[in-house]
């Protein structure tokens, strides 16, 4: 597997009151009937609060932005909700006509740096709106997953919605910083809506190779196997992309020399690479992604050279 990159798509101009910083977790929906690449990804007003907002790209050239929201189709939730501080996409399905988005919220902490959990919006437009699903957060706190977790991808698979998703136990401290210790665990779901965490970790970090974090899962189907692209931060060394693959979903091996793409020799995501979103488009594999300081620099995205 190789990825040739085809540059940066989108990057904070600071033009908006809400495009000061950050493009984060770019999300792909095609949309056949416009021929365009619907994306949707956090960005930041001056006070750094995340809200979902959205480019369209040309379907036979995604490095076209033919139209742009004008202000972000989601924000921020309401004083003391689970995503008061800012409100990412992770991951999208199409379900009863509906577009459902699964999202991230972050809450702001005084003896932490903040609150991640997932939650779930929808919408009737495609994306041009959206309204809340729940208030609360669609994964919440337990006795095996007492601190964190959110960032899902979702898949329907065999009459049911599977989800992985990052989840932490506890923070951490490397490099004189604090960090959830994130690994990838497992959830399952009738409706798409209500989920049941299984106590099952799918993958975590590899700490013989100074690894702490593995997170932000994009998990597809095909051919009898599922394929998973995440990210890994190590110590003393920025977010990188990783792969594995497994048969049945939970039992995962990782193979990433096998991911295919690094960091570039200079430019917007020389320092890092993270949270991969794969897409297939007219016949061509397409992975969107974030570059340096998690997404601060904006999104770019890959062909998977055949």
């Amino acid at each position: 597997m190789k990825w040739e990159k085809l540059g940066l798509i989108w990057s904070p101009k600071n033009d908006k009151w809400w495009n000061v910083a950050y493009g984060q977790l770019p999300v792909p929906l095609f949309i056949e009937a416009e021929n365009i690449v619907r994306v949707f990804f956090g960005s930041a007003g001056k006070e750094i609060f995340c809200r979902i907002c959205y480019v369209d790209l040309n379907a036979d050239n995604l490095s076209e932005i033919v139209n742009e929201s004008k202000e972000p189709v989601l924000d921020v939730g309401a004083l003391g909700t689970f995503d008061d501080s800012g409100i990412v996409p992770s991951s999208l399905i199409r379900k009863d006509n509906k577009l459902y988005v699964y999202t991230v919220g972050y809450q702001r902490c005084e003896r932490v740096p903040y609150m991640l959990f997932a939650g779930l919006i929808e919408s009737d437009d495609n994306g041009l709106s959206f309204t809340r699903t729940s208030v609360a957060p669609i994964l919440p706190r337990n006795n095996f997953r007492p601190t964190s977790q959110g960032a899902p991808s979702v898949l329907f698979h065999n009459g049911v919605y599977k989800m992985w998703h990052w989840f932490s136990t506890k923070w951490i401290t490397v490099e004189n910083k604090p960090f959830l210790d994130y690994k990838i665990g497992y959830a399952e779901s009738k409706d798409a809506i209500k989920w049941h965490m299984h106590n099952i970790t799918c993958l975590e970090p590899d700490v013989l190779k100074g690894e702490f974090a593995v997170a932000r899962p994009w998990v597809i189907f095909e051919g009898s196997i599922f394929k998973m692209w995440y990210s890994i931060r190590s110590v003393g060394k920025m977010y990188r992309i990783g792969y594995a693959e497994s048969e049945d979903g939970l039992i995962w091996k990782r193979k990433d020399e096998e991911a295919g793409i690094d960091v570039s020799a200079e430019g917007w995501d020389s320092e890092m690479i993270c949270y991969p979103a794969v897409i297939d488009v007219k016949g061509e594999r397409y992975m969107f992604y974030n570059g340096n300081s998690n997404g601060a620099t904006g999104f770019g995205v890959a062909r998977l050279i055949k």
